[in-house]
């Protein structure tokens, strides 16, 4: 063992105060960090300790790792691999109990013995560590700021406040032969390159971030980030062929028009990347009837959709005009300006319903609906003054854009020709004029934007195609959508452009086994209904895990208070056994002490018979002899018959009590 270990110093004044309300705030555990720090620092107050055998420590450092192995199984089996973060973020919780009993005990320390079984069978003759103490105050505060990076909450003040507290203890522990001077140099030059380096990290982390998500977006159509879409413009892979359902759709009425089912749009164009620079989200709070308003006024229908979440937390598809969420146990739904319903729930498959009316869902334009990167700037001029859009209404200009895409224009899902970057759509606008929805909803919302009129990109599926063997309306990857959202006449419009043709050409491009591989994703769909029914169960049964910390608590109790006094109580009947069973319970005492209260003093190396004969010279106590005979049976001799020998003894001194003891003069003690 590492003697380092061993020597560690307490944590300096009010630091873990401090870590613990770091880890209040970054976790949102504020509210339990309070009185944890009342509970710490008050031992540094109060003289009371507690007085703990080596034992009571095996017995408190075991109990915290048997709570600390339930607490892991429990958060493991219902939040999955990503529960790590969880436990991190638990840990002071954990450990305080541990701490607490080192501050109030009276070694103010704990035994190295009670945190490694390993060492408790081991002769601390022999091995020395056997018997050694630690602090773990320091360790409890390294393990509260470590659990405060697990709240992940991406502000400079965590590091900032983060290197104020280690300053504070470095200052502590710093060595004295340097000057100040010197180690103020070298803290700020840690300063300095530590945070130069974890921007280098967090840059690293964006650019691995956007190409994987350009990998998910582009291949995968599984999850859409609301802040960010990388588009596949440009792109000479064939997209969009898998058959498989993502979404379900019920309706009372028949869908007579293709519906749009928008996860997100976007409001910031560069070189193939759709992004929102500064989303707001806004958290919805929960009805009294369970349901979450997205929007004032009245709704005009209701649908139901499911839909698969990847994630515990993600965007849902929901109709441009959505004003209600309902029947769905979400743990929290938050949106944001640009009209993202993003909800926090269970990974797998959800069914909720959705009421719409005609208002669409999104907020007002703003300066970035009117933007148009400059790379593209005199290209959409171009156009713009050839279809002569400039003398037009907003109106006009939506019909003839409109009608030039879906007249003019190819869908196709294959480009087999390269172009220098940034010139794809320069290439699709005046050359080829083919191209997937991307191209067209791009185009079209740049386009608009050049004429004044405001306009946001939008992603979601549309639903057109009826399962007769699902009963419902279903979606599948290659529905996955873009198309234009323009505000004229102060309401927000869905402009559609890619040519009709485009899902009849994906469809025509469907795999021949599409029927065979319907059968097999319905069948799946509907085992991971019942599989999640199973799991809620189960999670059900996994809160059962934590009803095991109350018989080891009220075990901790017992061992450490009620035991005690047990074993007290024990010992006190043990020692009542032993005084009756050698006599000297007999209450014949009372009587003798009678005798000295009165006067009648015993002369040294005067015998009891002696002293009682003398007492009773006059014949006063005619009792006194028998009861003197039974208090020798009572104490000397073990084959009588204890109970009768003390009732008629207890006759006879009441008795003598009854009639009362005449007080006499104090005899001289050597008469």
């Amino acid at each position: 063992m590492d003697n380092k270990f061993l020597n560690l110093p307490p944590a300096p004044p009010f630091t873990i105060a401090a870590a613990l309300l770091l880890w209040g705030w970054q976790t949102g555990y504020l509210v339990f960090a309070i009185p944890m720090i009342l509970l710490i620092e008050t031992s540094y107050w109060v003289r009371w300790r507690w007085p703990l055998s080596h034992k009571e420590f095996n017995l408190i450092s075991d109990f915290s790792g048997i709570g600390f192995f339930i607490v892991v199984v429990f958060i493991f089996s219902t939040v999955g691999s990503r529960g790590i973060f969880v436990i991190l973020s638990v840990m002071p919780f954990i450990l305080l109990l541990l701490l607490l009993v080192q501050l109030y005990s009276e070694q103010g320390k704990v035994n190295l013995s009670s945190l490694f079984v390993s060492l408790r069978k081991l002769d601390p003759k022999i091995t020395p560590e056997a018997a050694s103490k630690v602090d773990i105050s320091l360790t409890y505060l390294a393990i509260c700021i470590i659990s405060a990076s697990a709240g992940n909450n991406r502000t400079i003040w965590f590091y900032i406040l983060s290197f104020c507290l280690f300053s504070i203890i470095l200052w502590h522990f710093r060595p004295r032969r340097f000057s100040i001077f010197v180690w103020a140099g070298l803290l700020s030059l840690a300063l300095v390159t530590s945070y130069a380096t974890q921007e280098g990290l967090r840059d690293i982390q964006r650019n691995m971030e956007a190409s994987i998500i350009g990998m998910f977006d582009q291949f995968m159509w599984r999850y859409r980030d609301p802040d960010r879409a990388t588009t596949a413009i440009g792109s000479i892979r064939r997209l969009k062929r898998s058959d498989r359902i993502v979404v379900r759709v019920n309706s009372e009425q028949s869908l007579n028009t293709p519906l749009y089912l928008r996860e997100a749009s976007y409001d910031h164009y560069n070189y193939g990347i759709w992004n929102n620079e500064t989303p707001i989200y806004s958290v919805i709070d929960q009805g009294l009837d369970g349901s979450w308003s997205l929007s004032p006024g009245k709704s005009k229908g209701t649908i139901n959709i499911t839909s698969y979440m990847p994630r515990e937390i993600g965007v849902i598809p929901v109709p441009h005009g959505v004003n209600r969420i309902k029947d769905i146990a979400a743990l929290e739904i938050n949106t944001n300006q640009y009209g993202a319903v993003r909800m926090e729930i269970r990974e797998g498959w959800i069914n909720f319903n959705a009421d719409f009316n005609d208002k669409m869902f999104t907020s007002p334009p703003g300066e970035n609906d009117l933007e148009v990167p400059s790379a593209y700037r005199n290209n959409f001029d171009r156009l713009a003054k050839e279809l002569d859009l400039y003398s037009n209404t907003p109106e006009e200009s939506l019909t003839r854009i409109t009608r030039f895409f879906t007249e003019n224009f190819t869908y196709t899902l294959d480009q087999r020709r390269r172009y220098p970057p940034g010139k794809f759509l320069q290439n699709f606008l005046f050359n080829t004029r083919t191209g997937h929805c991307e191209y067209f909803a791009t185009s079209t919302v740049l386009l608009l934007r050049t004429l004044g009129i405001p306009a946001r990109y939008a992603v979601g599926y549309v639903v057109d195609e009826y399962s007769d063997m699902e009963g419902s309306y279903v979606a599948r990857s290659r529905d996955a959508h873009s198309w234009a959202l323009a505000y004229v006449n102060d309401k927000w419009h869905l402009v559609e452009t890619t040519p009709s043709v485009w899902a009849s050409y994906e469809e025509s491009n469907a795999s021949l086994f599409e029927p065979f591989t319907d059968i097999y994703f319905w069948l799946s769909y509907r085992y991971a209904l019942f599989q999640a029914q199973d799991e809620l169960d189960q999670e059900e049964t996994n809160y059962n895990l934590l009803y095991l910390l109350i018989p080891l608590i009220m075990i901790l109790v017992w061992r450490l208070f009620f035991k005690k006094r047990n074993n007290r109580k024990k010992t006190t009947n043990i020692i009542k056994t032993i005084r009756r069973q050698q006599g000297i319970d007999s209450v014949f005492y009372i009587l003798i002490d009678e005798f000295k209260l009165a006067g009648y003093a015993r002369r040294d190396g005067e015998t009891l018979a002696c002293w009682m004969k003398r007492i009773n010279e006059k014949g006063d106590y005619p009792e006194l002899e028998e009861a003197l005979q039974l208090h020798y049976r009572y104490r000397f001799d073990p084959a009588s018959n204890n109970n009768q020998i003390h009732k008629d003894l207890s006759r006879l001194v009441k008795s003598v009590m009854d009639r009362g003891i005449t007080p006499v003069s104090a005899q001289p003690i050597n008469a």
